[in-house]
C-alpha cells in the first residue's frame, strides 16, 4: 500500500521547455495541524513558449484556505478538483489545484516565481505519546528540475526516527525543529518522521465465544503477545477466565470453560505498548552462529511455509554462506518486494496461498502471501523467521472504528548478532523500512510454531473463524496503572522428623507476562520461566533436615542474579498433619499388629499339645 504518489506540475506546454525549481515547506502545529508553502522558480527554456495553465496534484483530499500568488504578491486564479489515482491496484484521493496564469512569461532564460500554500490535517498525525509525519513520494521528473522539502515541527515532539532516508539537512530554531529533503530522497519512496519513542495503543477485543454441543467445552483466545517491540498489558478480562498460559512463542491463551448451549462474549481491556527500534545491522554475524534452539523451531518447513523445491532454489541464489546474516536477510527481502506485485482485489476473495504458489504467481498476492514467501526462503537457508499478525496503521487510508479491514501480516526475523528484527516487505514499496521497527504494526498473535495458530478463539486445535471483527483501538500516551499483585502462598507438610513437603503456589502478576520468574527459599532458587499474566502455578518440593518442621520466609521473584524484583513474599506456614497422620497410621498399624499377635498367642495356647500323652488318641481305618 501507498500514502500518497505527488506528480511533478504538468504544464500545457511541453514540461521538457521549462525548468522546475521546487522549495515544499510543511510547518506543523502542536495539534497536528499542516500548513503547506510550495515555492515555485520556473525557467522558459524556449524563445516563444510560455505557460498558461499549471496542474498540481497534491498529496491530500482535502485542504483549506488555498492561496496561489505570483512573487510580488498579486493573486493568481486557482481552483481545486477533488481527483482519484491508482497504484498497484490501490485507489487513492487526492485534490488538484488548477492555476490559470494571468501573465505571458515569455523569453529564453525568462524566470518567474508564483507560491501556493495550504493547510491540511492529512499530513501529520498524533497518536498517544506519539507524532508522525509523512512526506509524499514524487515521481523522477526530468533530471534538470530541483525539487526540496523542509519539514518543521514544535521541539516538544521530541527525537526524530525516520522510515526512509535520513534528512539531508536541519537544525532547531527557537521552538521549532526542521528537517530538509531533497529530491533523491524522495522520488518513488515516501518518507515518515516519527517523534517520540513508543504509542500506547489501547485496544478493545470482543471475543464471541460459542459452545452449540450438549457437552461442556473449553475455548481458548489468544492475547497480544511481547515482542521485541511490544509490551502487552491485560488490564482485564470479562468473565475472568480458568485459566492462563503462554505458548512457546510468547502468545497468552487464556481458557474459558462454557456450560452446554452457553454464549458468552469476552471483552477485555488490553494495552500494547509499541516501542521504536532502530537495529545496529553492523552487529550482525553469520548464519552458522544461529543458536541450535532457534534454528530447530524456526527453519523448518510447514503447509503454507515451502522450503523446498522452487522456494528453496530461488532463495540459495541470493544467499552467501560466508556473508553477514544481515545481507542475506536483506537479499530475500527485497527479492520477494520486486518479485510481488500486491492485489487487493484478492482481499475480497482471499484464499491463502502459501509460498510456493505466491512465487508461481506473484500478481496475486496479499501481505500474508509477502510474509509466507520471505518467511519460507529464510527458513529454506537455516535463517529463523516467523509471522506477526494484527493490526497495521493505515492512516486515512482506512479511517474506521474497526480494525477488520486492517488485519496484517509481517515478519520477524532472528539474525545471529541483532536477534529478533522486524520485516514488512508489503510496506517495503511504500517506505525504505529495512532495519526499523516503527510505531504502525501491533501484533494480536505470533505464528512461529505453527503457520495457523493461534486463531484467535480456538476449541483444541480447531480455529473458530473469529477475524476480530468487533476489536476496537485507540491510543494513550501511557500504560493505565497495574491492577493487583502478584501472590504466593506454601504450606510445608512434615511427614518424618528430617523430611518434609512443601505446596508452593504462585500467581503471576496480572496485567503483563513475565520471564525468569522463581521462588526463593533462602538461598534456594526453584525456576518458574515464563508466566502469563495471572498465571496460578502449584508444585511440590521436598525439604530435607532440620527445615523439615521449620516455617520461614518464602518469596515470588522475577529476573536474574542480583538484580531480581520481588514480585510477592509470604510466610511457610508448618502442617503437622502429615506427621501427626504418619504416627497415628503408624501407631494404629502397631496396635493392629499387637492385638492380631496376642489373639494368635491365645490360639496357641487354648490349642491341644499333640506331644502330651494324656491328650486322647483317634485312631482311622
Amino acid at each position: 500500500m501507498f500514502w500518497w504518489q505527488v506528480a511533478h506540475p504538468v504544464p500545457v506546454d511541453a514540461l521538457s521547455n521549462f525548468t522546475y525549481d521546487t522549495k515544499v515547506t510543511y510547518r506543523v502545529n502542536a495539534n497536528n495541524l499542516t500548513s503547506i508553502t510550495e515555492d515555485y522558480s520556473i525557467t522558459n527554456n524556449t524563445a516563444r513558449q510560455y505557460l498558461t495553465e499549471l496542474k498540481l496534484s497534491t498529496p491530500v483530499s482535502t485542504l483549506t484556505g488555498l492561496k496561489v500568488f505570483y512573487d510580488d504578491g498579486t493573486a493568481i486564479p486557482a481552483s481545486t478538483i477533488p481527483k482519484a489515482t491508482s497504484r498497484n491496484d490501490l485507489q487513492y484521493d487526492y485534490q488538484e489545484i488548477d492555476i490559470n496564469f494571468p501573465r505571458q512569461n515569455f523569453g529564453l532564460g525568462h524566470i518567474w516565481k508564483f507560491h501556493v500554500s495550504y493547510q491540511t490535517t492529512s499530513l501529520a498525525e498524533g497518536r498517544g505519546g506519539s507524532h508522525t509525519v509523512y512526506v509524499p513520494s514524487i515521481e523522477a521528473g526530468d533530471s534538470g528540475d530541483q525539487y526540496q522539502v523542509t519539514v518543521e515541527v514544535p521541539t516538544s515532539f521530541g527525537t526524530a526516527h525516520f522510515t526512509g532516508a535520513k534528512s539531508a539537512s536541519g537544525g532547531v530554531s527557537g521552538d521549532r525543529q526542521f528537517f530538509v529533503f531533497d529530491k533523491a530522497n524522495l522520488v518513488e519512496h515516501s518518507l515518515a518522521l516519527t517523534f517520540g519513542d513508543s504509542t500506547i495503543y489501547d485496544i478493545n477485543f470482543k471475543y464471541p465465544l460459542d459452545n452449540d454441543s450438549a457437552l461442556p467445552r473449553t475455548l481458548t483466545l489468544a492475547l497480544p503477545p511481547d515482542l521485541n517491540n511490544q509490551r502487552s498489558y491485560v488490564n482485564s478480562l470479562t468473565p475472568a477466565p480458568i485459566a492462563t498460559r503462554l505458548d512457546p512463542d510468547g502468545n497468552v491463551l487464556a481458557d474459558f470453560r462454557l456450560a452446554p448451549h452457553q454464549h458468552v462474549v469476552v471483552q477485555t481491556a488490553v494495552e500494547s505498548q509499541v516501542k521504536y527500534l532502530d537495529y545496529d545491522l553492523s552487529a550482525s554475524k553469520k548464519i552458522s552462529d544461529t543458536p541450535a534452539d532457534l534454528v530447530r523451531d524456526y527453519t523448518r518447513g510447514t503447509q503454507y511455509w515451502q522450503t523446498d523445491g522452487a522456494v528453496a532454489a530461488a532463495a540459495a541464489t541470493l544467499v552467501k554462506p560466508n556473508a553477514p546474516a544481515i545481507d542475506n536477510v536483506r537479499a530475500i527481502y527485497q527479492f520477494v518486494i520486486d518479485k510481488l506485485s500486491y492485489n487487493k482485489n484478492k482481499i475480497k476473495f482471499n484464499i491463502r496461498q502459501g509460498a510456493t504458489a505466491a512465487l508461481q504467481n506473484p500478481t496475486n498476492v496479499v501481505c500474508l502471501e509477502y510474509a509466507d514467501l520471505t518467511i519460507a526462503m529464510l527458513r529454506s537457508q537455516g535463517i529463523p523467521a516467523r509471522m506477526p499478525i494484527g493490526y497495521a496503521y493505515s492512516g486515512n487510508l482506512k479511517a474506521t472504528d474497526s480494525v477488520a479491514d486492517s488485519l496484517h501480516a509481517w515478519v520477524e526475523v532472528y539474525v545471529a548478532g541483532i536477534g529478533w528484527m522486524t520485516l514488512d516487505p508489503t510496506w517495503g514499496e511504500k517506505f525504505d523500512n529495512f532495519g526499523k521497527s516503527d510505531l504502525d504494526h501491533v501484533a494480536f498473535a505470533v505464528w512461529g510454531g505453527n503457520d495457523q495458530e493461534p486463531g484467535a478463539v480456538m476449541h483444541g486445535q480447531t480455529d473458530t473463524g473469529y477475524q476480530y471483527e468487533d476489536t476496537t483501538l485507540d491510543y494513550h500516551a501511557g500504560v493505565s496503572a497495574p491492577v493487583g499483585t502478584a501472590a504466593i502462598m506454601a504450606t510445608r507438610y512434615v511427614a518424618l522428623p528430617f523430611v518434609a513437603v512443601d505446596r508452593i503456589t504462585v500467581r503471576a502478576v496480572p496485567q503483563t507476562a513475565s520471564d525468569n520468574n522463581s521462588v526463593g527459599l533462602g538461598s534456594l532458587r526453584l525456576s518458574l520461566g515464563s508466566l502469563a499474566p495471572s498465571q496460578v502455578v502449584s508444585f511440590f518440593h521436598i525439604v530435607w533436615g532440620t527445615q523439615s518442621w521449620q516455617g520461614g520466609p518464602i518469596q515470588f521473584l522475577s529476573g536474574t542474579g542480583t538484580g531480581h524484583t520481588v514480585l510477592a513474599t509470604a510466610g511457610i506456614r508448618v502442617s503437622w498433619v502429615a506427621a501427626l497422620g504418619l504416627f497415628g497410621l503408624i501407631l494404629a498399624s502397631g496396635l493392629i499388629w499387637f492385638v492380631l499377635r496376642l489373639r494368635a498367642r491365645k490360639q496357641e495356647a487354648a490349642a491341644p499339645d499333640p506331644t502330651d500323652p494324656s491328650q486322647p488318641t483317634t485312631h482311622h481305618e
